[in-house]
């Protein structure tokens, strides 16, 4: 209990050291940040808003659609109710996995099977930053094409790519896996290791699904896609219109995968530093105070398309409770009823 709250506190001060590191380096006004949000263009705002909405529902059938091929069938609205609820908990707990723990656990209660349930989530993130990976690089390459200085980042976004597909192919490749297994035995608890075969297996049968895989790619193409497409609302809401369209599905993808490394609270701090680093490149030359504004726009926007998962999650959490104690109330009747009079 005392790390958990340690490690907690540690990722608080790291999101507000890095935060404030970037107000005192590029000399930005919180007074002048605020301003600038509190007289964006709201038409472009609710546009944001509803890619975004778009892309959870989508993200949601992906995910059902995964389910679904490990014979977990579930309807559709429950399905978008587990998203929403793991969304809500990534954007308002420590780390950037809060969230998925929470599908897991209720696919969890919902199948009785833990790894298909871990497998599902493993994948669905695993083609998540595959795709965003991909976009980058497509469009990087694009501007590698008239700008010479983007080179290092296109090699970045390329290790990172064929790391990413790397890991595929071990999943996927029998051969592979058996010799990790082996060589995680030496290091690992076998109940341990056992469990993550039992992981591994579940996964690796994916790979008898090609149509469902190349249907999830595609979906998350565009689910992806919409989220980039967020930010740049968020840009053009404050009146950002000097940065094309395609810087953002070049550096949106590496900021999403900066924020999944789980050293700060709801990715806050490494989104704003990893953003203002990418757009004030060269050629690209975004302000640091602009770059904030979008980026705080953004985030803001996920946060109140994540609101619906607090609320399901709170009603839920009642109606469980009161079920439970109905139920037990019945028992105790029941139980009364049957006893021997006295």
């Amino acid at each position: 209990m005392f790390k958990r709250y340690l490690f907690s506190g540690l990722k608080f001060i790291i999101s507000v050291g890095l935060i404030f590191l970037l107000f005192e380096q590029k000399d930005m006004s919180l007074k002048g940040i605020l301003t600038e949000i509190k007289y964006s263009n709201q038409w472009w705002n609710l546009l944001g808003i509803v890619f975004f909405t778009a892309s959870t529902i989508l993200g949601a059938i992906q995910w059902q659609m995964l389910l679904k091929a490990r014979n977990i069938v579930i309807p559709l609205p429950r399905a978008i109710n587990f998203y929403y609820v793991g969304m809500f908990f990534n954007n308002f707990l420590p780390g950037y996995v809060a969230g998925d723990a929470f599908r897991i656990y209720d696919i969890t209660k919902t199948s009785g099977n833990n790894s298909e349930a871990v497998s599902t989530v493993l994948l669905d993130r695993l083609v998540g930053f595959l795709v965003l990976t991909a976009l980058a690089l497509v469009s990087s390459l694009t501007w590698l094409c008239y700008q010479v200085e983007s080179t290092s980042l296109f090699i970045i976004i390329l290790v990172i790519f064929v790391g990413w597909l790397l890991i595929l192919f071990i999943l996927f490749n029998n051969t592979l896996a058996r010799m990790l297994k082996n060589f995680l035995g030496h290091l690992l608890p076998k109940k341990l290791v056992n469990k993550l075969q039992e992981i591994y297996i579940s996964l690796n049968s994916f790979k008898n699904h090609r149509k469902l895989l190349i249907q999830v790619f595609l979906l998350a193409i565009v689910t992806q896609g919409l989220r980039v497409l967020t930010h740049f609302t968020s840009a053009r809401a404050l009146g950002i219109n000097e940065i094309h369209l395609f810087y953002f599905f070049i550096f949106i993808p590496m900021v999403a995968l900066a924020v999944t490394i789980p050293v700060s609270i709801g990715g806050f701090g490494i989104r704003e530093q990893t953003a203002v680093y990418l757009f004030g490149l060269p050629g690209v030359n975004g302000l640091p105070a602009q770059i904030m504004s979008m980026e705080f726009v953004a985030y803001l926007i996920g946060v109140v398309c994540s609101l619906p998962g607090g609320i399901i999650f709170i009603f839920r959490q009642r109606y469980t409770e009161n079920t439970e104690a109905i139920l037990s109330d019945f028992h105790k009747k029941k139980h009364y009823l049957q006893s021997p009079s006295k």
